[in-house]
C-alpha cells in the first residue's frame, strides 16, 4: 500500500515537472532588443530642426538631445512658418537666422553630417555655421563663391551645380574620421542625393578641419529663402543613406554603426 502511493506521488510530481517545463516560452535572445535604429532614431544624430510649430520664438530640436533653437530678431512662427518639402519650412530673410544657444555643434577632428532642405532664388547666406573664428576652426556649411559648400576659415570647397534656381533641393555635407581631416581628402558635397561635382578648391585645401567651440550653432544667417529638416549627425552619413534623406525614406534602418 505504501509502495503504491509513492508510486502515485512519484508520478504526480514527474508530471507537473514537466508540464511546467513544456509550458513556459522558451527564450527569444533578440525578443529584449530594441528595434534597429532608422535615420530619425540614430544616436549620432545631435541636432534635428524640423520647424513644425505653430506660434511663438521655438525651434524645437526633435534629435532627443535638448539642442531647441530660437528665432532671432523678426522671425516667428506665426510669421515665417510656410508650407515645407517634409511638413512646414522657415521661410528666412536674408538677416536673422536661428541660434541654438549653449550648443557648439560638432567640434575637433570628429567625423560629422550636415543636412538641409533649401529653397532659394537668392545667392548668400549660411545654411548651418558654427567654430572660432581662426584658420581651419570654423565650419560654414552654406554659399561659398555663389555655390553651396564647405568654408573652414581657410580653404573652401564647393559644387559646381547651381541652387538658387526657385526650387526646392537637398544638400549635404560629410566630413570623414582622421587625423586630421582635411577638404580635399576627407570632405564629400551631396546635391539631391548624388555626390556634387566640386567646382574649385582653395589653395589651402588640405589645411587640417579642427573645428572650435568657441561659438554657438546658427542656422540660416543671412539666407533668404526657405530651410527645413535640418539634420545634423557626429557621423559621416553613407551614400546610401544620403540618398535616403533625399527621398525621405528616413524611417530605414542606418547602414553604419
Amino acid at each position: 500500500m505504501n509502495r503504491n502511493w509513492f508510486l502515485i506521488v512519484a508520478g504526480l510530481l514527474l508530471g507537473g515537472t514537466a508540464g511546467s517545463a513544456f509550458s513556459q516560452t522558451p527564450s527569444n535572445p533578440s525578443a529584449d532588443k530594441s528595434k534597429a535604429a532608422t535615420l530619425d532614431t540614430d544616436p549620432h544624430l545631435v541636432g534635428w530642426w524640423k520647424f513644425e510649430e505653430a506660434s511663438g520664438k521655438t525651434a524645437a530640436d526633435s534629435s532627443g538631445k535638448g539642442h531647441d533653437g530660437t528665432l532671432d530678431g523678426n522671425l516667428a512662427a506665426e510669421t515665417n512658418h510656410v508650407p515645407g518639402r517634409v511638413g512646414q519650412a522657415i521661410q528666412f530673410d536674408g538677416k536673422d537666422g536661428v541660434r541654438v544657444v549653449g550648443f557648439k555643434g560638432v567640434t575637433g577632428m570628429q567625423a560629422r553630417t550636415a543636412a538641409v532642405w533649401m529653397k532659394t532664388s537668392v545667392i548668400g547666406g549660411d545654411l548651418l555655421t558654427w567654430g572660432q573664428n581662426e584658420p581651419g576652426r570654423m565650419f560654414h556649411f552654406g554659399f561659398v563663391r555663389g555655390r553651396i559648400g564647405l568654408e573652414p576659415r581657410g580653404g573652401y570647397y564647393y559644387m559646381k551645380a547651381d541652387t538658387h534656381d526657385g526650387k526646392w533641393h537637398h544638400v549635404a555635407v560629410t566630413v570623414q574620421a582622421a587625423s586630421p581631416p582635411n577638404l580635399h581628402d576627407h570632405v564629400k558635397l551631396y546635391k539631391d542625393g548624388e555626390i556634387a561635382e566640386i567646382d574649385d578648391i582653395g589653395l589651402l585645401d588640405l589645411w587640417p578641419l579642427d573645428t572650435g567651440d568657441q561659438q554657438d550653432l546658427s542656422i540660416g544667417r543671412r539666407f533668404k529663402g526657405l530651410l527645413d529638416d535640418v539634420r545634423l549627425y557626429d557621423r559621416a552619413l553613407s551614400d546610401e543613406e544620403i540618398k535616403a534623406l533625399f527621398r525621405v525614406e528616413t524611417n530605414r534602418p542606418v547602414t553604419q554603426p
